[in-house]
């Protein structure tokens, strides 16, 4: 009789393990395109003077409201956008002031240089809902081998010394879990090593081979849920993508594409930037969500226009915010 209680009571706890409903989140990367590129491209004639970092920041702070994400990733941050040139508010306060429970994490990326609030050119930023999530380690890996904290492993490939990854380690009090988030930008120029030329085909290879190898053996514990938000700057054919995916990270695009769970204007159209005039979409698909250790359930391109300082509407950024709804 005892037996039969004890097996049923494990009978029990079995299905009611099997039956706990596993806990959404919803990620994302976005590329917000810093003031210098937009500048230029404003006095070349090239794109609307709307589309300047002055006039678009409250379109950004919009779309990032509308993304409704509990983590998103950001590149090609700048001074401007991190808030640090005098006047200039800082993206996370115009997010906030339109209801934004967030906070963020930016730091210097400009050259292996410290201290780490220094000047920005290209640098990564990750926010997350502040309600959700508590903050209980972060770094900051250029992928020149460079780390922001002495006694980590140093042999890596010859990469970028001003391409920088951004991990954060939070706490999901919903899920009662732990989970790394990354934002990266791996693009970086030609540079030279010991007299020779390293042409940035070759830097970008690294530096995505070098992303995944940070990650791996130093950063992500084993078992622990991951997620890298990356504006790899090449299309899925490039070996630099390829570096990316060949790991443990999906690519949450591609294996829902693999799965016929794509929706059907995601199968239509991949592309995740416009061009500066707006009147095409292009550059393919650079932006992407790689996972590991989540269920993966949707993925979306969210190309919509937003008010900017005129009342115009425009496309807040180059890029399009890149959303995926995952479980864990």
């Amino acid at each position: 009789m005892r037996k039969t209680v004890v097996s049923l009571i494990v009978l029990l706890w079995g299905m009611c393990t099997l039956a706990a409903p596993k806990t959404p989140i919803r990620v994302g990367t976005y590329d917000v395109a810093n003031s210098f590129n937009r500048r230029v491209q404003a006095e070349k004639g090239n794109m609307s003077l709307q589309r300047m970092w002055c006039n678009s920041a409250i379109a950004v702070a919009d779309a990032i409201i509308e993304a409704d994400c509990d983590i998103l990733g950001l590149q090609d941050v700048c001074d401007s956008i991190a808030g640090r040139r005098e006047g200039v508010k800082p993206l996370i306060d115009l997010v906030k002031e339109r209801g934004g429970d967030y906070e963020w994490l930016v730091l210097s990326n400009k050259n292996p240089n410290f201290p780490l609030e220094g000047p920005m050119a290209n640098g990564t930023a990750v926010l997350w809902r502040a309600s959700r999530f508590e903050l209980r380690d972060w770094g900051i890996n250029w992928l020149s081998g460079v780390y922001d904290k002495p006694g980590r492993a140093k042999e890596y490939q010859y990469g970028s010394d001003n391409a920088s990854m951004m991990w954060v380690r939070l706490y999901d009090r919903t899920a009662g879990k732990e989970l790394i988030f990354t934002s990266a930008s791996p693009s970086g120029p030609t540079q030279y090593d010991k007299g020779e030329k390293v042409v940035y085909h070759e830097i970008n290879i690294a530096n995505c081979q070098n992303i995944v190898d940070y990650l791996q053996r130093d950063i992500v514990p084993k078992g622990m849920p991951s997620v890298i938000a990356v504006n790899a700057h090449n299309a899925p054919s490039h070996e630099g993508y390829k570096a990316l995916t060949s790991s443990v990270w999906l690519d949450v695009h591609d294996r829902l594409h693999e799965e016929g769970a794509l929706s059907e204007e995601a199968e239509k159209v991949r592309d995740t930037c416009n061009s500066p005039n707006e009147s095409k979409l292009q550059g393919g698909r650079p932006d992407h969500i790689l996972v590991d250790g989540f269920g993966i359930k949707d993925y979306k391109v969210l190309r919509k226009k937003y008010h900017t300082a005129d009342g115009t509407l425009h496309y807040p950024s180059l890029h399009f915010p890149v959303v995926a709804e995952l479980t864990y």
